[in-house]
């Protein structure tokens, strides 16, 4: 993987989404092709898939098209778990030191993901400009998770049924120079079995202080 790093730990956040006019989404929404709906063009800021995603037209919670981020499970280590490789997508912006974001969307699984840990995750971490992830704010003191990660799409979600991802608010470290926003699904639940989760309608956005999303000039 070039310039992404997987980071560990698991948080369970409030999946509220900011309800706002449609095209206030998407003056503030800094991710391109949120919907997954186009071909993808990395090399000019689309989604850069990595370790077994791609684009679907099995399922969407909107549109024709989401990312499915999948893969085969892999021998159980210990704890912090996400040590190795995750299947996933990621975009990247600039963002200045104390900018705070947040990172949303949708997540669901076709069939009952089997095994644990397996899951789908939204996550959130802030690099400086030699690539160094400096993780956030928030995630600072804590010795298994750099990033600030959402709810799970897990074994206790229903199959089928779309559910709503928030990392909730994200602050970026002294010396930030970028910010990455990921989809993932990692399965280190030794099930021996090919599994994973769909994505769809993203929305990555700078913040006040309220945690609303404001207008950004990051790209």
């Amino acid at each position: 993987m070039i310039r992404h790093t997987i980071t560990s730990g698991v948080i369970a956040i409030a999946a509220l989404l900011t309800v706002l006019p449609a095209s206030a989404q998407a003056a503030e929404n800094v991710l391109q092709n949120a919907g997954f709906e186009s071909e993808l063009s990395p090399e000019v800021g689309d989604w850069v898939l990595f370790d077994g995603s791609r684009l679907s037209t099995d399922h969407a919670r909107s549109g024709s098209r989401s990312v499915f981020n999948w893969g085969i499970s892999r021998n159980r280590p210990a704890p912090p778990y996400l040590t190795g490789r995750a299947s996933g997508s990621y975009q990247e912006f600039f963002a200045a030191p104390g900018s705070t974001w947040r990172l949303t969307g949708f997540g669901m699984t076709a069939n009952r993901i089997r095994g644990y840990p397996a899951f789908g995750i939204l996550q959130i971490s802030f690099f400086d400009a030699e690539g160094k992830d400096l993780g956030t704010v928030e995630t600072e003191d804590n010795r298994t998770t750099r990033a600030k990660i959402s709810n799970e799409v897990n074994r206790n979600a229903e199959p089928g049924e779309w559910v709503a991802l928030d990392t909730g608010v994200a602050t970026a470290p002294a010396g930030t120079a970028t910010v990455q926003a990921f989809t993932l699904f990692v399965d280190y639940s030794a099930a021996a079995i090919l599994q994973g989760v769909y994505f769809d309608d993203l929305s990555l956005c700078e913040t006040n202080e309220s945690g609303d999303c404001i207008a950004s000039q990051s790209r």
